[in-house]
């Protein structure tokens, strides 16, 4: 029974569920890339080298959030001694450099990227995710994944520019994250509108611009506004701390229709549909495992 709480706690302190959506970037841009023609071992080294990379910037994340955990989240497996903290370090920074070496035996332009992305996990969790700058480093370490993924290929600015959408997608999770604890007011509920609706905007300058050539994109883009509006518009009515928990899972795996929705964008719509799938065991390990 210990062994089997014991996993537990290690899959909680990695945050199992989210990892889905971590993958869903690395697929998406990956096909997108290769015009869904996918180099398996590339996509299995860039799947294994995200992994690492997630998991280690979460397991970081709560090292450096002891002391403040301990305050407001007290029954978290390292505030609580479930897992020790040393051990906790070494983890998260052995996973930081398994994760740079299986970028390396991609390409030099795949290390380069993830070492970027390991730099700015660092930062965000070490010294900016209280301040200003902490939504932009979050969402420029979901940029640099999806950037991973594409790096299987010399990368275009076309292509690039598709990660802008992750970019401020990303960003407005974070702005809402920082109110798990204590709630959210009015400021937190507006400035999360105001970065999804520029989400929505990018799409519409990325078919514009022809970097998504399927315009069918806005039609399901428009189907995938209306639920969100409902939830933001329950968020304005209910800030509770519960309310934004709720929300805050909706949102991290929401990067998946997000991912599909560039997939489909691209062209590929069948591997849109079937991208949706990492969404079921992402959700049901969400009802057990906490998404944050």
């Amino acid at each position: 029974m210990r062994s089997a709480s014991c996993v537990r706690d290690y899959l909680q302190l990695v945050r199992l569920p989210a990892t889905f959506s971590a993958w869903s970037n690395i697929i998406a841009a990956h096909l997108i890339a290769t015009g869904a023609q996918p180099q398996w071992r590339v996509l299995w080294l860039q799947l294994a080298a995200s992994t690492a990379l997630y998991w280690s910037g979460m397991i970081l994340n709560d090292c450096f959030d002891l002391a403040l955990d301990r305050r407001e989240r007290p029954h978290r497996p390292l505030p609580a001694g479930r897992i020790p903290v040393r051990r906790a370090w070494v983890l998260g920074g052995g996973l930081m450099v398994a994760g740079l070496g299986l970028a390396a035996r991609i390409g030099a332009p795949a290390f380069l990227v993830a070492l970027a992305l390991a730099l700015a996990i660092l930062a965000y969790d070490g010294l900016l995710k209280g301040g200003g700058l902490g939504p932009l480093t979050m969402g420029t370490c979901r940029a640099l994944n999806w950037l991973l993924g594409l790096s299987v290929v010399p990368m275009a600015a076309g292509s690039a520019a598709l990660v802008l959408p992750v970019l401020l997608y990303t960003m407005a999770v974070t702005v809402l994250s920082g109110s798990e604890a204590r709630g959210a007011d009015a400021r937190t509920n507006g400035i999360t509108a105001a970065l999804l609706g520029l989400v929505a905007l990018s799409f519409i300058a990325l078919v514009g611009a022809g970097r998504l050539g399927e315009p069918l994109v806005l039609a399901a883009l428009a189907l995938a506004v209306v639920p969100l509006a409902g939830r933001l518009r329950r968020m304005a009515e209910d800030g509770s701390p519960a309310a934004v928990q709720r929300m805050m899972r909706f949102l991290l795996l929401g990067m998946i229709p997000l991912d599909a929705l560039l997939l489909l964008g691209s062209g590929h719509w069948p591997l849109a549909a079937a991208l949706l799938l990492l969404l079921v065991p992402g959700r049901l390990l969400a009802r057990r495992l906490y998404v944050t």
